[in-house]
Parts: structure tokens; C-alpha cells; sequence
């Protein structure tokens, strides 16, 4: 793989070969599935023991019974064990057509047509609505948010429940309508694909400006596929397909998996068997090793061999079926896939189970429990304190006149309680990342919810559920966040008045700080 120039719109206009959008998580195809199978079921000691067993009654001097007593036993387990892993191959193979058959909106020069996610090419503009997955890689060029920014689910890519905040490049959003970016003379420069899907390194360039506008691209302009769009409807040019997505180079290749039972049986069976050759050299040894020996311990081998039942091998898969079975019908878990049917045994196995941070396994739901400024501190039992100390700060201000509450605030030296009460709130109340989205309630549509800030229909978005927790606090003691976009921020106080604060720098949280910062005016 090598970097890439993609022309916005124009797929017809590439410099190599690019992968279909096809995702495809089968084992095998058409002509590897029967070798394929019976390789994985013969690699293993204990079923090459049962065929070596089958094959040597074609042998007359070997002969001990009927063909049929050796290979009909071991004719139903292959049988079964073919129609399950078929019966596998099938229900993946479903999944994927499903997931390639998802149709999408496309940007043409013919206006917008529909498109099978399995049809979009590199250099395609494709539109995203929300709660829709992301069908390739692609660079985010427009947003309907009035923010201009949108929110992203990638617990499907990275396994993190956390919302991901990504911004357009700028030069396409501030174009009037989505068609205009058919329009322009622009393209965009990306690294060759590789696995890495924290960082992106590429430029964005509009040839058709005096002068022409270059603008670098990182990680925050980026949709990778399998995640999904959570707030807005978003235009995105696609840069990587099929096999080159980041998603798809992070997965292994899928493999027939066994399980730790399967093993421990496995091994027992090499003991068995070397007990058998013991037992056949032993009844040879008492016979003074005469005539064909040789073939005397093969004899015996083949006459002992009930040692190792083949039943055994037929218990086991019919108990793998029916566990899978019980477990995709089971009422306490609905909706569970069992996406391999070798090793449903190995989940009555877990004594441990490791896990990176508590929200991983609980719900994760903040709630604001105290505030503490200097030598006093505010528990769940005294917000309505707070909520005082904030009521009678604007009420205070919106009694006083103008020039008079100047003189108060400039000659003030000691903050009086409520004051240092109101900043902390303040400040809660503006330094986070948290976006205010406004939602029809069936009662008042979305423009009018917007336009009123009508609370009822109200959401909070944000990358963290703990700065949801701070936001919606301090609208329960009166400062409420009403609005957000890229360069200013709304609070309405208890008195219904609006405060507009203009951002000018946003410091964002990293992991060497441990804190956010933001200057406000």
C-alpha cells in the first residue's frame, strides 16, 4: 500500500487499484470449506486415530468385523461436524450480506442517488445519517449540526462506550449546500492504510481559491467504518475500502477454535494410546514374540482399541449443539449470537474475568455528589443551599442599576459567599465539551425546541458521561446550558435571561495534565 490522492466526487480519477467494500469474516470459501474442515478435524491425535482405526480394516490380514462396525461411527461424526461448521458458514455469511447490502446515500453530479455499501468506491461522497453506521473510512467534510461538529459511537472499533467528538474541515463546511462540494476542484492527500486507528496523518486541498486553501487533516476529521454517527446527518468523502479499513486490518483472520475440553480429551487420548501400545506389546511379549509379530501388535491394537470410545466423540459434538442451541433461545439473554458452536463449554470454564475500568461492566451513570470551596463544602443534602446562593446572585444583579452594580463588582475585595458559590457554578457550567441538542417530543418540533430552548426536549451530548453529570448539576441548582457551536457558549439563568460567552481557546483534556481548560469572554 502506498498514499493516495482522492478528488472529492470523482472515483473515476485514481492513481492504482483499490480494494471492493466488501466485508467478508467467512472461513472458507466455496472449494477450501471440505478440505478445510476435515484438515481441522484431522489435525488433531484423536480423530487421526479413529480414521487410521477405519482405514485399516481395508487390509484383510487386519480385518476384525464388518467395514461398517469402524466407519459408520466416524462417517455421522464428520457428517455432524460438517453440517455445523456449514450450518456456521451460512449464518455468516448472512451477517455479511446484510452489512454489505446496507444502502447509503451518494452525492452526484445527477443529484442523490442510493447506493448497496458493497457498490461505494474511493472518492465517493456519501451521506451519513444518525444512528447509521459508517460504511468505509472516510474524511468528514459536512455536518447538519448547527455546532458543527458530530458525535461518534466506536464501541463497535475500539470496545469504548464513550462518545468520539469530530470536526469537518472547515473549507467544506462553510460551503452554502452539500451539492456545492461537487462544485469545487479539491482533493484530498492520505497516508497509505495501515492498523493504526488513534491517528491519521493527510491534507486537504481546493485547487479552484485564490489562493488555494491547504488545510492538514488529523484523527478529529476522520470517520472510521463500523462506527456510528450519533447526533446529525454528516457528508464524508471515502478514503479506504474493503480490505484497507482500519477495522478490517485490526482483525485476525478468522480460525476454527478449540477448546480447552477439546484439548484435555485430545491428550487423555495420547495416554490411552500409549497404554494400548504397552497392553499389545505386553500380550505380544507373552507369546515369545513367534511368527508376524508385528502384525500380532497391530491385531491387538485394533481388538483393544474400544479403550478409546468413539462415542465419546459423538456425545461431546451433540453436547456442543445443544448448548448453543439452549444458548441462542435462552428468554434471560435474547438477542445473543453464538458466533462459534466449538466452544460453548469453555463459558462454564470462566473463574476470572479482567477488566480495564468499572464502566466496562456497569452502566457508568454520574451524579454529582459535592462541591467544595475552601473551608466549606455542599453535600446532596445542601444543593438547595446553592441553588439559594445562585437565585439570589441574579436577582441581586437584575435589581440593581447598571452603573451602581459596576461600582459594587470593581471595589468588591472579599467575595461574599454567594459570589464564590455563583463563580464556582459558573465555571462548571462552561468548561466542558458538552453540546446541547435539541430533539422533537411529538408535542413541539425540533426548530421551535431550538429556538425557545424548550427543556422537555433537551439532550446533552458529550465524549464523557461525567461531564453530562456536571452540566446537568448545575442546571438543577439554575444555571442551565441551553446552547453550544464551535465559538460560543449559552447559559440561562434562573431568571430566564440568556449569558452569551464568546470561546476564544479551548484547552482539551490529556492525560499529562489530567484537566481541561477554556478562556472564555
Amino acid at each position: 500500500p502506498r498514499p493516495r490522492t482522492v478528488w472529492l466526487g470523482h472515483p473515476e480519477k485514481r492513481d492504482q487499484r483499490y480494494p471492493r467494500n466488501v466485508i467478508n469474516n467467512q472461513k472458507y470459501n466455496f472449494f477450501t470449506f471440505l478440505p478445510g474442515v476435515l484438515f481441522n478435524q484431522f489435525k488433531y491425535f484423536f480423530n487421526l486415530y479413529f480414521l487410521l482405526l477405519a482405514c485399516s480394516q481395508f487390509v484383510v490380514e487386519m480385518r476384525l468385523g464388518a467395514l461398517y462396525t469402524y466407519w459408520v461411527p466416524l462417517g455421522f461424526v464428520l457428517a455432524v461436524t460438517v453440517i455445523r461448521e456449514a450450518a456456521e458458514e451460512i449464518r455468516c455469511y448472512m451477517r455479511d450480506k446484510e452489512v454489505n447490502s446496507q444502502i447509503y446515500s451518494k452525492l452526484t453530479a445527477r443529484g442523490t442517488v442510493k447506493v448497496k455499501s458493497s457498490n461505494i468506491q474511493v472518492g465517493d461522497l456519501i451521506i451519513v445519517e444518525k444512528n447509521q453506521r459508517v460504511p468505509a473510512d472516510m474524511i468528514f467534510l459536512r455536518t447538519s449540526e448547527k455546532n458543527g461538529s458530530c458525535f461518534l459511537r466506536t464501541d463497535q472499533l475500539d470496545g469504548e462506550t464513550d462518545w468520539k467528538l469530530r470536526l469537518p474541515v472547515t473549507c467544506t463546511q462553510r460551503l452554502p449546500t452539500a451539492s456545492d462540494l461537487l462544485q469545487i476542484r479539491s482533493y484530498v492527500y492520505a497516508e497509505e492504510p495501515n492498523i493504526d486507528i488513534h491517528n491519521f496523518v493527510g491534507t486537504f486541498t481546493r485547487e479552484d481559491s485564490d489562493p488555494p486553501v491547504n488545510e492538514s487533516l488529523s484523527i478529529e476529521n476522520t470517520l472510521w467504518a463500523s462506527t456510528v454517527i450519533a447526533s446529525g446527518t454528516v457528508v464524508g468523502v471515502v478514503l479506504y475500502t474493503g480490505r484497507e479499513l482500519r477495522s478490517v486490518m485490526n482483525t485476525s483472520n478468522p480460525r476454527s477454535k478449540i477448546g480447552l475440553f477439546d484439548l484435555e480429551v485430545n491428550c487423555l487420548t495420547k495416554i490411552l494410546f500409549g497404554a494400548l501400545v504397552v497392553v499389545s506389546l505386553v500380550m505380544v511379549a507373552l507369546q515369545h514374540f513367534a511368527g508376524r509379530w508385528y502384525l500380532q501388535i497391530i491385531r491387538f491394537l485394533l481388538l483393544f482399541s474400544n479403550i478409546i470410545p468413539i462415542s465419546l466423540r459423538v456425545n461431546l459434538d451433540m453436547g456442543k449443539i445443544v448448548y448453543s442451541w439452549v444458548i441462542r433461545r435462552d428468554s434471560k439473554i435474547p438477542g445473543t449470537v453464538v458466533r462459534s458452536s466449538t466452544i460453548p463449554e469453555q463459558l462454564g470454564r470462566i473463574s476470572y474475568l479482567l477488566t480495564d475500568k468499572t464502566g466496562t461492566l456497569t452502566q457508568n451513570e454520574m451524579v454529582f455528589k459535592r462541591l467544595h470551596l475552601g473551608t466549606v463544602a455542599y453535600g446532596l443534602d445542601s444543593m438547595d443551599e446553592v441553588q439559594s446562593h445562585i437565585f439570589s446572585i441574579y436577582t441581586q444583579q437584575s435589581q440593581d442599576p447598571p452603573a451602581v452594580k459596576g461600582l459594587t463588582l470593581a471595589t468588591k475585595v472579599r467575595k461574599t459567599m454567594s459570589s464564590r458559590v455563583h463563580e464556582a457554578v459558573k465555571a462548571i457550567a462552561l468548561c466542558h465539551n458538552v453540546t446541547p441538542v435539541y430533539e422533537s417530543n411529538g408535542v413541539t418540533d425540533q426548530a421551535e425546541a431550538e429556538r425557545h430552548y424548550e427543556d422537555s426536549c433537551r439532550v446533552y451530548q458529550a465524549s464523557s458521561p461525567d461531564e453530562v453529570a456536571l452540566v446537568q448539576w448545575t442546571e438543577s441548582v439554575g444555571l442551565t446550558l441551553v446552547g453550544r457551536d464551535q465559538s460560543s457558549v449559552q447559559l440561562r439563568t434562573p431568571g430566564g435571561h440568556i449569558l452569551n460567552f464568546t470561546i476564544l481557546q479551548i484547552f482539551p483534556f490529556t492525560y499529562e495534565s489530567k484537566r481541561m481548560g477554556i478562556i472564555v469572554r
